[in-house]
């Protein structure tokens, strides 16, 4: 049987090559950052990225027509009223980090170490932790709003000889036209969380990368993602047509009464990385390790060999989207309302219209979930005794734990909303000779709101540890049989 090498990366000779284990052992040192605690953050913003453009181009035309034409010895009255109030209102956002938290604490472990011979580089790293930060916004791509308004209300009145034809219009008209739109937005970082490094205490001959407990992140902002465009294009062609037309001796009377609200409102959000929770705690277990390994030996301990960091806890979910989101709602409003009067006649055509269009629209595509708050990620505690053999890569971790994240959020394809309302309300009275007619008439609304994928947020309190490892090894020559 061949004890010499084992599975996982366990050595159990105490010699490499043929050398003896009683040689003198190397004092190599290293000068390359053999101990590190650094890189720390703690409530820092993230970084805005944009690439591409943002077009907001409204265009509104506003052209109302009134005319009055009377015949002999006649009367034409057309009044046209109009209050109008058009807005066009647009926010649209891009590539925005994060804010950083408050009250954070991100520090690295205190180290203990002695007789570190053949140190290489990193060899014990307890930082590199981050707590509270804001995730990084990036956005390459285009936001475009073009929003289109044609307001044409035409009013008319035409009296023949004798007779009288009034034609009135009254316009009271809101187009609002709001549109949010934001993209690649990174999360705010949590506030109050804590990723630690565990302590570290060594008394042994150690690779790169040995002994790791930093790493680790609490309540940090997700990533905010996007690759594509937004395109919000909302038009409204408003034409509404009232006429009055009085024959010989005749009397025409037109009235058209229009309370209009339109609001195509639309929020149009991709790729937007999860806020950080709160109140986390993640922390790199304490390791305590003493002669384990040797320059000698073919197994001494290699990368990696023992980790108990990156741990995560309470972090929002990044937010990825990859294509475009487009709304792109119509309105055509054309109320026609006409009154017309033979000879010796008499027509009345009332029209009335109370009209709210909305065609609300909120899309949504690769949300990262919120971070949850008051959870815990740490890594076990670990104690090492060797003597004469090492640990391969990742031989012994307890770390890696994440409690209460956020989901991360991933689309890619199109969203597409396409909302249309047509209202083309008509009214006609036709009075032949020395007849009475009277119609009216009156109506409408219409909305929509689409939603699409976004991702659930991270639990709260909740607790994940890694498992406490102990051991005692003894040297190879126990082991031998007889």
């Amino acid at each position: 049987m061949d004890f010499w090498r084992l599975s996982d990366g366990i050595h159990l000779h105490n010699g490499w090559q043929g050398v003896p284990a009683s040689s003198s052992p190397s004092t190599d040192y290293s000068p390359h950052t053999t101990i590190d605690t650094g890189d720390n953050s703690a409530g820092n913003g993230g970084d805005g990225y944009f690439f591409g453009s943002l077009v907001n181009a409204p265009v509104v035309i506003y052209a109302p027509i009134n005319i009055a034409i009377a015949g002999y010895n006649s009367t034409a009255d057309a009044n046209q009223s109009n209050v109008v109030q058009i807005d066009q209102s647009a926010t649209q956002i891009a590539g925005v980090g994060g804010d950083g938290g408050n009250g954070n604490t991100s520090i690295g472990g205190n180290v203990t170490a002695s007789g570190l011979g053949s140190g290489d580089s990193g060899a014990i790293s307890t930082g590199a932790n981050q707590a509270g930060n804001g995730g990084e916004g990036f956005f390459y791509g285009s936001i475009v709003n073009a929003s289109f308004v044609l307001y044409e209300p035409i009013n008319i009145a035409v009296a023949g000889p004798n007779s009288s034809a009034h034609a009135e219009q009254t316009n009271n008209v809101g187009i609002d036209q709001s549109v949010v739109q934001m993209a690649g937005i990174g999360g705010n970082g949590g506030d109050g969380n804590a990723a630690l490094g565990g302590d570290v205490s060594s008394a042994s001959g150690s690779g790169s990368g040995v002994i790791d407990t930093g790493g680790n992140s609490a309540g940090n902002g997700g990533d905010g993602t996007f690759f594509g465009s937004l395109v919000n294009a909302p038009a409204v062609i408003y034409m509404p047509i009232n006429i009055a037309i009085a024959g010989y001796n005749s009397t025409a009377d037109a009235h058209q009464t229009n309370d209009v609200s339109f609001d195509q409102s639309a929020i149009q959000i991709a790729g937007i990385g999860g806020d950080g929770g709160n109140g986390n705690a993640s922390i790199g277990g304490s390791i305590a390790a003493s002669g384990f390994g040797n320059e000698y030996s073919h197994g001494w301990p290699n990368s990696d060999a023992i980790s108990s960091g990156s741990n995560q806890a309470g972090n929002g979910g990044n937010g990825f989207f990859h294509g475009s989101i487009s709304n792109t709602s119509y309105i055509l409003y054309d109320p026609i309302n006409i009154a017309m009067a033979g000879n010796n006649s008499s027509t009345h055509a009332d029209q009335m219209n109370n009209v709210d269009i909305n065609q609300s629209v909120v899309q949504m595509a690769g949300i990262g979930g919120n971070g949850g708050f008051g959870n815990a990620a740490l890594g076990g505690n670990i104690n090492l005794f060797a003597s004469g053999f090492g640990f391969g890569s990742d031989a012994v971790n307890t770390g890696h734990n994440g409690a209460g994240n956020g989901g991360g959020g991933l689309s890619s394809g199109n969203i597409f909303d396409a909302s249309h309302a047509i209202y083309a309300a008509i009214n006609i009275a036709v009075a032949g000779y020395n007849s009475l007619i009277d119609p009216h008439q009156s109506g409408n609304v219409q909305s929509a709101t689409p939603v699409g994928s976004p991702v659930g947020d991270g639990d709260h309190a909740n607790l994940v540890l890694g498992g406490d490892v102990a051991s005692h090894s003894l040297p190879d020559h126990h082991l031998l049989l007889g």
